[in-house]
C-alpha cells in the first residue's frame, strides 16, 4: 500500500519567507481586534516560513490585563485567507489537548494595506532546539520528549489532525521545566479518511508523524536532522527506519531500539501511539513522565 503525504501549496509565501522580510510591526505598536482587545508589541521572538512571532501585552476590551502572550502574525493576500482560517480552526479543535500550546485569541486585521491574521498564544519559554544547541539533553529526557509527543499525536489522531512539521523548534518548555508543549500548527491539516476497505487500509494516515518522533529522538542526542520528506511509500519508510537503527547503534542509543522495532511492525497497519509509548517506556533507561526535565551539567544553573 502506498502511503502518500502531499504538503499543501505554500501560501504564496514560499518565495516570501517571513524570516526574510522586514519586521511586520515595531516595538510599542498597538494592535486592536474588532472586539476592542489590545495587544502592545514587545520584543521579536522569532520568525519562520509563514509568520513572525513577538512578545506582547494583552489587554481585554474591559481593561482586564491578560499578561504577556506570544503573538504570531501571518501575512496573506486579500481574499486568500483559507490557510490562516484553517490554522485557526485546527487550533480551536486542539484546545482540549494537553501539551498543545493554548490559543487565547485570533483575529484578522489590516495594517498598511496588508492583510494579517494575529494568533495570541500563552507565553512559554525556551524551545528544545535552543536547549540542544550547545548541550545534550540526557537519555531519560530524550525518552520523555518522545513519550509526551506520542501522547499528543494520540489525541490528534482521534481528532483527525496531522501535524506534519515536527522538529525541536516546535517544542517549548515552561520556565520551571515541568511541562513541554507543541506549537505552530501552520502546516497541520485535517486528515482525509482512507476509503480503502482492504485489510491494510488505515483509518487515517499517520506514519509520517510517528517516524518523525524516531528522528526527533535521534536529534535529541546527536544533532541529526529530522526527516523532512513530503512523499514516501511504506517501503521507503521502513528503509528509513533501518537507517535510524544504524544511527541509534552508532550513537549508543540501544534504549530506543524497541520503539523503532514497534514502529516498523505497525507500518502496514493502523498506527497505535499508545503501543509506541509503551515500547518507548520499555527502554533500558527508565524515566518518570511526571518528573521535571533533568538537564546535563553543562546547562547554566539558572535553567537547572
Amino acid at each position: 500500500m502506498k502511503v502518500v503525504y502531499v504538503f499543501r501549496k505554500l501560501r504564496k509565501l514560499c518565495t516570501m519567507n517571513a524570516s526574510d522580510q522586514d519586521d511586520y510591526v515595531r516595538r510599542g505598536q498597538i494592535l486592536l481586534s474588532g472586539s476592542g482587545s489590545k495587544f502592545e508589541i514587545g520584543e521579536k521572538l522569532g520568525s519562520g516560513a509563514f509568520g513572525q512571532v513577538y512578545q506582547s501585552r494583552y489587554t481585554k476590551k474591559n481593561g482586564t490585563e491578560e499578561g504577556i502572550v506570544a503573538v504570531k502574525l501571518v501575512k496573506y493576500e486579500e481574499g486568500e485567507d483559507a490557510d490562516v482560517q484553517r490554522e485557526r480552526e485546527i487550533l480551536n479543535l486542539c484546545a482540549p489537548v494537553e501539551n498543545v500550546i493554548t490559543l487565547k485569541k485570533a483575529f484578522t486585521f489590516i495594517l498598511d494595506e496588508q492583510h494579517f491574521m494575529l494568533f495570541a498564544f500563552e507565553k512559554y519559554g525556551l524551545s528544545l532546539e535552543s536547549m540542544l544547541k550547545d548541550r545534550i539533553i540526557n537519555v531519560p529526557n530524550t525518552l520523555k520528549v518522545g513519550y509526551i509527543v506520542l501522547g499528543i499525536f494520540e489525541h490528534l489522531q482521534k481528532l483527525g489532525i496531522v501535524f506534519r512539521d515536527l522538529h525541536p523548534g516546535q517544542l517549548l518548555f515552561c520556565s520551571d521545566l515541568v511541562h513541554m508543549k507543541l506549537t505552530d500548527f501552520g502546516m497541520a491539516q485535517q486528515a482525509k479518511r482512507n476509503k480503502n476497505t482492504t485489510k491494510e487500509a488505515n483509518t487515517y494516515v499517520y506514519a509520517f508523524d510517528a517516524a518523525s518522533v524516531a528522528f526527533l529522538l535521534v536529534c535529541c542526542r546527536t544533532d541529526a536532522k529530522v526527516m523532512d520528506k513530503p512523499e514516501l511509500t511504506t517501503s521507503a519508510f521502513v528503509n528509513e527506519l533501518r537507517g535510524v537503527k544504524d544511527t541509534l547503534l552508532q550513537n549508543n542509543m540501544m534504549f530506543a531500539y524497541e520503539f523503532v522495532d514497534e514502529l516498523t511492525r505497525q507500518m502496514r497497519g493502523n498506527l497505535s501511539y499508545a503501543k509506541l509509548q509503551r515500547a518507548l517506556s520499555a527502554g533500558l533507561v527508565t524515566f518518570d513522565p511526571d518528573d521535571k526535565f533533568i538537564l546535563t551539567d553543562s546547562v547554566p544553573s539558572m535553567l537547572a
